[in-house]
């Protein structure tokens, strides 16, 4: 009774077959000359630096799901040059943003031409 099975269930038997690999790798011991690599100086293209504001640039990624589009409606843009845009962000570009108005129109702007988001009649927080 020591060695009976505690739960027997009529099967037929199984057995394991673990095959034998050999993990057999080979050497090199031939030497090869590493390649010269010559440094060529680039001059640096640079572009004119888009300065980002990392504050408008988070509110704006968020202010793009599908959310925040539902949530957060109509928003008032306030433009550097005092006009007031009113929508919700359609896209992202690395320079740009492309704002969808409530009459459906879309119309791009630049980042840096965006001062303040508005939501309610109130500054959209910054925590986002």
């Amino acid at each position: 009774m020591e060695n009976d099975p505690l739960l027997f269930v009529q099967g037929p038997p199984v057995y394991r077959h673990i095959p034998m690999v050999s993990y057999w790798q080979e050497e090199s011991t031939s030497i090869f000359p590493e390649p010269i690599i010559k440094a060529v100086e680039k001059e640096a293209v640079e572009k004119d630096p888009v300065e980002k504001d990392p504050i408008m640039w988070n509110r704006l990624r968020f202010l793009k799901t599908d959310f925040a589009k539902h949530v957060y409606k109509p928003l008032c843009f306030h433009l550097q040059d005092g006009e007031k845009v009113y929508g919700v962000v359609e896209e992202i570009n690395p320079d740009s943003v492309q704002i969808k108005l409530t009459d459906g129109e879309i119309t791009a702007f630049e980042i840096k031409e965006i001062q303040e988001i508005w939501w309610r009649g109130k500054i959209l927080p910054t925590r986002m």
